[in-house]
């Protein structure tokens, strides 16, 4: 089965779409379509899968996922419960041709053109200016609502950010299999600080072990192992970030056996270890 394909709604007389969501948890189910999309996160935190890589995010974050990405975003566990406080985003839509078939061909857009190729990467920016201006543009009027969106573009170009794929990963929507992947997608986020073995989530994915490695590897450009490390080392970061426990104490919650291995998988996905990267933080807080 492939990700579920999502139509989105256009608003009659206007070439770019707004939405705002407020639930009680993001929709958690493998999704694409075929427009841009510029998403603020408002209210909640959680996890990112876009292409094949997958981020924290958090109040204040923007994302740029380019068309046809399959891409979801899995709230943290609390918000799953019944006195979830809610999640909120607001996003932006809008096609290669919202403007004009030959808009962002013309030479002053070339920079543009580049960036929104570089969205099938999927792109992540905390930059705050950036997102209040994503704020501000739902109020405005349909042609300021299209200045802002080139200034946005634009902005875009200039800051601080990550992808969530190293390189730009080729999907075939076609093909079968994605339901699965969200299946094994969403037992890992809700399991990463337990004992997950390959053997384990092989069976989640009704496959023998060595199908489900190439399987995984196919879809996402990792091992599964691999992934479950980032999804743990993220968590990790969190607590990093919002608490003063103990590394030994972090290492443990979040399903490492050991110290060392967990300074060496942190190494390995943030380039820092879990001292110096707390440390980073303190100094920007300061």
């Amino acid at each position: 089965m492939k990700p579920v394909f999502f139509k989105i709604p256009k608003t009659e007389n206007s070439s770019i779409r707004i939405q705002w969501d407020e639930e009680r948890h993001f929709y958690d189910k493998l999704h694409y379509h075929p427009e841009f999309q510029i998403t603020r996160i408002n209210k909640g935190e959680g996890f990112l899968f876009g292409g094949s890589g997958m981020i924290k995010f958090q109040p204040g974050d923007v994302f740029f996922i380019g068309p046809n990405i399959p891409h979801l975003l899995k709230s943290s566990k609390e918000y799953y419960e019944p006195d979830s406080t809610g999640v909120s985003a607001i996003t932006i839509f809008f096609s290669y041709n919202s403007f004009g078939e030959a808009f962002f061909e013309i030479p002053e857009m070339h920079t543009i053109k580049d960036l929104l190729s570089s969205s099938r990467r999927v792109i992540k920016t905390n930059n705050l200016p950036l997102a209040d201006l994503i704020l501000k543009t739902a109020d405005e009027s349909p042609v300021s609502r299209i200045i802002n969106l080139l200034k946005i573009l634009e902005d875009f170009l200039g800051v601080e950010k990550d992808y969530l794929s190293s390189e730009i990963f080729e999907y075939e929507l076609k093909e079968s299999g994605f339901k699965r992947l969200n299946r094994v997608l969403n037992y890992t986020f809700s399991r990463a600080s337990e004992n997950i073995t390959v053997d384990e989530i092989a069976a989640q994915a009704s496959l023998s072990k060595s199908q489900f490695s190439r399987f995984f590897k196919e879809r996402t450009g990792k091992t599964f192992i691999s992934f479950l490390n980032e999804v743990r080392i993220e968590n990790a970061c969190t607590q990093l970030l919002n608490t003063r426990e103990s590394i030994e104490k972090i290492s443990y919650d979040n399903g490492f056996q050991n110290i060392s291995n967990f300074n060496r998988q942190f190494k390995k996905v943030k380039s820092l270890t879990p001292s110096q990267f707390r440390a980073e933080l303190e100094l920007k807080r300061s």
